[in-house]
């Protein structure tokens, strides 16, 4: 199984991943928890993308492309698959991500797009950024990383609608029936 999130900040993409891989065992590749392993290892990576992440802005796509693309390959080979949270956010990036896709045979099989009201999405964050101390959860980042969404993210719906690949699932309903619906719609197998 091989299936991109793409989702609204708080919109569930990460706790859904989770629980999608606790049932097939592909991996969960968070593009955030790369970038902030990379930003706690103080590395050059990490220290580019710390001014983005810390204003709420997109990362650089190059910066973006050699972190994920060596753990997506990676995981394809262990797992059969791979769970692509936070990744592509721009048309750049899905149209890059489709030829390395192709050139690798890797492409994706579903678009999962979780949607939920904006007033669920920033209560979510708020309630995360209390729960795990997250520093890029404030108010104000949480309401710029939306409107980046929208304005960034939100055409990539359109794009893998007209590729046959998206699902809409709606996530503003408790946890157990989206992973129900996720479960009773993708492919489960690896």
């Amino acid at each position: 199984m091989r299936v991109i999130m793409l989702s609204p900040p708080g919109a569930g993409k990460g706790t859904q991943c989770r629980r999608l891989t606790e049932a097939t065992s592909v991996a969960h590749i968070s593009s955030g928890d790369l970038l902030r392993a990379e930003i706690a290892r103080g590395s050059a990576i990490g220290r580019t993308a710390a001014a983005y992440t810390e204003r709420g802005d997109l990362v650089p796509d190059d910066v973006l492309f050699d972190i994920l693309v060596p753990v997506v390959l990676d995981a394809d080979r262990a797992t059969g698959g791979y769970l692509l949270d936070g990744f592509p956010r721009t048309m750049a990036q899905a149209l890059r991500a489709a030829e390395i896709g192709l050139r690798h045979r890797i492409g994706s099989d579903a678009v999962v797009y979780l949607t939920a009201p904006e007033p669920v999405l920033v209560r979510r964050l708020l309630a995360r950024a209390e729960r795990e101390g997250r520093a890029d959860d404030t108010p104000e980042v949480i309401r710029h990383r939306i409107a980046v969404f929208e304005t960034q993210t939100r055409p990539l719906v359109d794009y893998y609608r007209g590729r046959g690949l998206l699902l809409e699932v709606d996530a503003d309903r408790p946890e157990d029936d989206v992973a129900a619906e996720l479960r009773s719609r993708l492919p489960m197998e690896a």
